[in-house]
């Protein structure tokens, strides 16, 4: 990739620059998600934790599990990131909050055990996942 990634949130309090392309992008259609993000489903993007750095603003954390840790604008309250307790390698990034989100296909769908009934048939030529696939 010989360009950064940039993004952030809509109110432009947060920024961030991330120095590889993704490892795989997902639509996430666990409950979780859906909550956190007022969708049917969230787009991730996942990079390398050592790509990844914020470059303006400190996003809020909400721990919306044992082990999830959801990064976000406080004053905006654009979701951003998502980051793990138990493995500190990756940084899923909201594909929506990249400056250019249509740089990057989709790859999959997963936790479709909870996808809503208007979101079934949408990308369903990708592979779907019940639980998280291995990375």
């Amino acid at each position: 990739m010989s360009e950064a990634l940039t993004g952030g949130c809509l109110c432009g309090r947060i920024h961030y620059r991330i120095d590889a392309p993704p490892r795989i992008v997902s639509h996430c259609h666990c409950r979780l998600c859906q909550l956190a993000s007022g969708g049917l489903f969230l787009t991730w993007a996942s990079f390398d934790a050592p790509a990844f750095a914020l470059t303006a603003g400190t996003p809020a954390i909400h721990e919306s599990s044992a082990t999830g840790r959801r990064h976000f604008c406080a004053d905006c309250g654009t979701p951003l990131m998502m980051t793990m307790t138990d493995d500190d390698r990756f940084v899923d990034v909201t594909l929506a909050s990249l400056d250019e989100p249509d740089r990057f296909p989709v790859d999959q769908n997963i936790w479709v055990g909870s996808r809503r009934a208007a979101a079934k048939g949408f990308d369903a030529d990708l592979p779907s996942h019940y639980d998280e696939p291995e990375a």
